[in-house]
């Protein structure tokens, strides 16, 4: 199971493994600027993003994430079936749903497809650390001193 873990480099000094993330939302501004957000906590690593649901299920088969961010709304095939099918593999990564329209349907339909935890887009840079803490249990890795990355609202998500 992919998770943090401690690991003694050949230096002697501790680090930590990097959490692997891929977001998938079929706007490309949102996904970028969620990427950007990410990139800047060096608590993870971004892998690309994927701009549909069958982009997503070939991408989580060749690179491997540890968690994924998956936007509910897409053309095509939608969040909730993407997750149903990422969630039959084995070691599945941990799938967070996240949609602009914030209703217990929506709640419901992600936990019901196997979504590990639901983010509303509009409160993303705010509920971060908190879903990665319920997820990876990290309360005790370390905190960055720079000021919190923020996340600008979506245009065309």
């Amino acid at each position: 199971m992919p998770e943090w873990h401690a690991a003694c480099s050949g230096s002697g000094v501790w680090t930590l493994k990097r959490i692997r993330v891929m977001v998938v939302d079929d706007s490309l501004q949102f996904a970028s600027a969620v990427a950007q957000f990410l990139a800047c906590d060096g608590n993870f690593e971004v892998l690309a993003s994927a701009h549909s649901g069958g982009e997503a299920l070939v991408r989580t088969s060749t690179e491997r994430p540890d968690l994924m961010f998956i936007d509910i709304s897409m053309p095509g095939m939608n969040g909730f079936a993407v997750t149903s099918l990422i969630k039959e593999r084995e070691a599945a990564p941990k799938i967070v749903m996240m949609t602009l329209e914030d209703s217990e349907e929506h709640r419901i339909g992600a936990m019901a497809a196997g979504a590990d935890a639901f983010l509303p887009k509009d409160n993303f840079d705010h509920g971060l650390h908190a879903v990665i803490e319920l997820l990876f249990g990290t309360s005790g890795m370390k905190k960055e001193s720079r000021p919190p990355a923020t996340l600008a609202p979506p245009l065309d998500a």
